[in-house]
């Protein structure tokens, strides 16, 4: 596990995603335009739709977490792989619900909006478990396919360009899917953010249009509305195919590491056969996970992440089209300049990361979200509407590239070896994720007063403060080793298993972890100051793992009353080397 990943694993790994990354593209981006100027929804059932996706998605993430951390007993699961199985499963729910989203209401066009509104609300539901299926078996694969930091950092990298292209791809294919030349010499003179626009020929003074009167020249001419339908059903039709395409490769290309249960692994060879090897790390308990103070700090730190990227890419089209009044064909243009910069950020991650770590990079990432931000803000004139936005929508491209990947290499340095709970740590940042992003868009959506002014101030204080809210949590984490922190120390899970695991060589029987008769009677674990060490009885003495924590200090409580007489152990020596020896008087 911790030799080099051949480059065809890497590639096939990097386009396991794209398929959530296609669809997720279209939800994020052009939901909110399709559903209130598509199919001419209100502000606040549109967003009660994407409500409804990110708390079906942020329920489904944690119990895929939970269900795929688990050893799969069906045999062929088994041996295709307990994440591959998942991600197989969501892969095809995926393609059945997709399209239905981005479709009319298939037989009930002339029902009210509620009833169509549960129409939706089913495949949404379905879509979006699958999804989560995808997403949380995919994330949890890194560590199981490597332990080294760099290859995690560099399998991220990988995702994330295939991220972006994947979402370049939806631009593009959006580009050429709408119809630039139906409006053809007449102009949107008025209307609403609805689609409801009045339509007049090019000849006609635009007087009773309040952005001609602000501006001097005459609202964009190609405005989404319901005859665009065909058209984003399409896009999600060829977004399905493609998605296809590249979830049959990652199967094909990247084979599971065999699981191993955490019991199981010392009864391996060489760990039992005399060979030097390091031990394994304590096993992490799902209830374990929530006692670790960093867990939390990394799921607002994954959190603000999601916000910052979500609410940019969910409200830059409207802020084009409504805002701005810009030509549709900007709805595929900017957001593509967008993803195009970050995909070139993305190509250098690997060695920012090197040079200045983690966490300072994370910081740079929100500098730059934070730049993009601010001049969105005070950007107006010709300059801008041309070249500018185009600027704007790449440094918010780059920071939020630099954000994902950044965010999700720290959660997998959280998960360290512990990998066993990698799918339940995954989950729970999504879910984190999750419900943020629906309940803050839906505010968003129902604060909304109508005006052009407003999506301009959504994406910057919105997306700005959740730069500033990552850079806060980035400070609070500067003097953590993340990773290296736990609540259960290494000794207690060889207590636990050496009396279980025990192995065969040579017809003779031997235990893992401590061999010492007198740890099969122990009944109590507690942590106390141990006194300096003194000479007192019969002691047996056994190695501790190498790995153990530097302040292992425990008593012993046994039904003969047996105390731990002392913990001998060396100071000042590095985490990974130094050794102890456990001293327990026997009867």
């Amino acid at each position: 596990m911790d030799k080099n990943l051949p480059w065809v694993t890497k590639v096939s790994y990097g386009v396991g995603h794209v398929f959530n990354d296609l669809c997720a593209s279209m939800w994020f981006t052009y939901l909110l335009v399709f559903y209130q100027n598509v199919l001419q929804f209100d502000n606040t059932l549109a967003g009660l739709i994407l409500l409804v996706g990110q708390v079906a998605d942020g329920i489904s993430t944690p119990i895929v977490g939970i269900f795929s951390d688990k050893e799969n007993k069906i045999p062929i699961c088994a041996r295709y792989g307990r994440r591959k199985t998942w991600h197989l499963m969501g892969t095809v729910l995926c393609f059945f619900a997709f399209p239905f989203i981005f479709n009319v209401c298939l037989g009930c066009e002339e029902v009210d909006d509620w009833a169509k509104f549960g129409y939706y609300f089913i495949f949404v539901v379905i879509f979006q478990f699958g999804w989560a299926c995808v997403q949380i078996s995919h994330l949890a694969l890194i560590p199981d396919l490597t332990t080294r930091k760099c290859q995690r950092t560099e399998l991220n990298s990988i995702r994330y360009a295939f991220t972006v292209l994947a979402n370049l791809s939806v631009f593009t294919i959006t580009f050429f899917s709408l119809n630039t030349g139906k409006a053809g010499s007449e102009q949107i003179i008025g209307g609403d953010s609805y689609g409801n626009d009045t339509w007049n020929d090019t000849s006609t003074v635009f007087t009773t249009d309040p952005y001609y009167t602000s501006t001097g020249k005459p609202s964009t001419t190609n405005h989404i509305g319901p005859e665009d339908a065909t058209s984003f059903r399409n896009i999600a039709l060829i977004c399905c195919g493609i998605g296809v395409v590249f979830s049959l490769i990652f199967h094909i290309g990247v084979k599971e590491p065999p699981f191993i249960p955490h019991k199981k692994r010392c009864e391996l060879p060489p760990s039992c056969g005399g060979e030097k090897k390091e031990a394994s790390p304590a096993k992490m308990r799902k209830i374990d996970w929530f006692k670790e103070l960093p867990f939390y700090q990394i799921a607002v730190l994954y959190m603000a992440t999601r916000l910052y990227v979500n609410l940019y890419q969910a409200y830059i089209p409207l802020y084009v089209q409504d805002t701005l009044r810009l030509d549709q064909t900007f709805l595929a243009l900017v957001p593509f300049a967008m993803y195009l910069a970050g995909f070139t950020g993305s190509l250098l991650m690997k060695e920012i990361n090197k040079k200045i770590g983690r966490k300072r990079t994370f910081a740079l990432g929100c500098c730059v979200g934070i730049a993009g931000c601010v001049w969105l803000w005070f950007g107006k004139g010709s300059y801008y509407e041309e070249w500018g936005i185009f600027l704007v929508g790449a440094l918010l491209g780059i920071g939020g590239s630099t954000l994902l990947i950044t965010s999700l290499s720290i959660t997998a340095d959280l998960i360290g070896e512990n990998v066993e709970g990698g799918a339940f740590v995954y989950g729970f940042m999504s879910l984190v994720d999750k419900f943020s992003n629906g309940i803050i868009i839906m505010i968003i959506q129902e604060s909304n007063p109508e005006e052009p002014w407003y999506y301009r101030s959504v994406i910057t204080f919105a997306c700005g403060s959740a730069c500033a809210l990552g850079i806060a949590v980035v400070i609070s984490l500067m003097n953590v080793r993340v990773g290296q922190s736990r609540s259960r120390d290494v000794a207690l899970s060889i207590f636990e298993d050496s009396d279980t695991s025990t192995t065969t060589e040579g017809g003779s029987t031997t235990k893992c972890g401590l061999d010492n008769p007198a740890l099969n009677v122990i009944s109590e674990v507690s942590i106390q100051t141990i006194p300096p060490p003194t000479v007192n009885g019969t002691c047996c003495k056994d190695s501790l793992p190498q790995n153990s924590p530097p302040k292992l200090r425990k008593t012993l409580n046994t039904k003969d009353k047996l105390r731990c007489h002392h913990i001998n152990y060396k100071r000042h020596i590095s985490f990974s080397v130094w050794q102890r020896r456990l001293y327990l008087p026997i009867s």
